[in-house]
């Protein structure tokens, strides 16, 4: 009986001093979000799929001639300040690596301005997409092999409507905002997604 009641006191010893054990993790929890400061929305995404995604008409039938122009509008709340410009933007799956290094080109000729306001809008077509692979290329080129050089875009399927609409063509935008207080801000990627007219 004497060990039974040893044995239960060091159980109930072990059980409390493992429950009173508190791992602090500050504000990001195993099972908290970690929300950003600035949250950024994209406010006419046509679809939500783990990113917003955005859609563009695409009319030809192959790469070199697809036409299709889109448009992204990006949004803060109105307490957290104004958009100054769209600094950066950067596309493909190293999307995210050129918008953070200078040294990558820019797929903006000069930033978009913003109008005062917690909105902006970004506006494209498939020609700039093309032009800013080609200015890829021939940067990436002159990189060392550890550097990242991937395209704007995959080929094939290109900058042409997916066969299959379960996979459809998509190209991935990263973005680098400037508010007018000088602060930046890198929003989730953007999807635009390729279809029929």
């Amino acid at each position: 009986m004497k060990k039974i009641s040893i044995k239960l006191l060091a159980f109930i010893f072990c059980f409390v001093s493992l429950i009173a054990c508190k791992k602090e993790y500050d504000n990001l929890g195993p099972l908290e979000d970690s929300l950003a400061d600035i949250p950024v929305t994209v406010t006419n995404k046509e679809y939500f799929e783990r990113y917003a995604i955005v859609t563009s008409k695409v009319t030809g039938t192959n790469t070199n001639n697809t036409t299709g122009t889109f448009s992204i509008t990006f949004s803060i709340p109105a307490d957290k300040g104004k958009i100054k410009e769209i600094t950066k933007v950067g596309t493909g799956a190293g999307g995210l690596e050129y918008i953070q290094n200078s040294g990558y080109p820019n797929y903006l000729t000069a930033p978009v301005q913003g109008n005062g306001t917690n909105e902006i809008t970004f506006t494209s077509d498939l020609n700039a997409i093309r032009r800013y692979n080609t200015q890829l290329s021939t940067y990436t080129a002159t990189l060392p092999s550890s550097a990242t050089k991937t395209a704007a875009y995959v080929t094939p399927p290109g900058l042409t409507v997916g066969a299959d609409p379960q996979v459809p063509t998509q190209l991935r935008y990263f973005f680098l905002l400037t508010l007018e207080d000088g602060r930046t801000i890198i929003p989730a990627e953007v999807r635009v997604r390729l279809i029929n007219p």
